[in-house]
């Protein structure tokens, strides 16, 4: 079978053309998922693949329509799960104290990840692959850069536990003294010591990452600090 058959037959609203076309979207929303998996992000691979997958059939519908009835706008339905996945973006984000918005990333990426489905659900192969891949660095290695860019003027997070809840006085101290600006804390385990915090710091001092990092861990009473990614 040649190219231009293969193209055809693919484009051709057949049980194998919407086998295909299912399966891509499932594969290429699930490799954006998995990253997200791996960020310890509320929305995994699952939650990505569905979401494609939904805006797939979708797709497959408006073109089954259009086939089957020859009216209609075959795109009309992509439209509206365009507008609608703002929903669940909407529910992926989260808002920690005064300082600090969660989710956006990932609510970008399941729009994303349904244009991606309505693509895969037309049949355009070429384009929802290049899209996925494009997603992917963005999301995988884009923050290492961005951090990277903005660390050094701009709020971090880190996790700190300490041997007795006096310490984060000390803590804060030194932080005042290296020039930063302590934000929003957010204690941990409530219940009990409250010796586990993520406090948000704010790099006015332009300082390494590592020499931040060290002077906190050599602190009184800290038992250990890390990175808040």
């Amino acid at each position: 079978m040649s190219i231009e058959l293969l193209g055809e037959s693919i484009n051709e609203l057949s049980i194998v053309s919407m086998a295909l076309r299912i399966l891509m979207s499932m594969v290429c929303s699930g490799v954006i998922g998995l990253e997200r998996g791996k960020a310890n992000q509320p929305a995994g691979m699952r939650t990505y693949m569905l979401v494609s997958l939904g805006a797939c059939i979708v797709m497959i519908t408006g073109d089954y329509v259009f086939y089957k009835y020859g009216t209609g706008d075959p795109a009309r339905l992509g439209a509206q799960v365009v507008s609608g996945i703002g929903f669940l973006g909407a529910g992926s984000i989260m808002v920690s104290g005064k300082l600090r918005i969660r989710g956006l990333t990932t609510a970008a990426g399941l729009w994303t990840s349904a244009c991606i489905g309505l693509v895969m659900g037309i049949g355009f192969f070429e384009c929802g692959v290049i899209a996925t891949v494009a997603v992917y660095i963005i999301i995988g290695y884009f923050k290492k850069l961005e951090d990277r860019i903005t660390f050094y003027d701009g709020w971090f997070s880190v996790y700190v536990r300490v041997e007795d809840p006096s310490c984060f006085a000390d803590l804060y101290d030194e932080v005042k003294k290296m020039g930063m600006k302590t934000g929003e804390v957010q204690l941990l385990d409530k219940k009990h010591e409250c010796k586990e915090a993520i406090i948000s710091v704010r790099n006015n001092s332009h300082r390494d990452r590592d020499e931040i990092l060290s002077t906190l861990q050599n602190i009184t009473g800290v038992s250990k600090a890390r990175y808040v990614s």
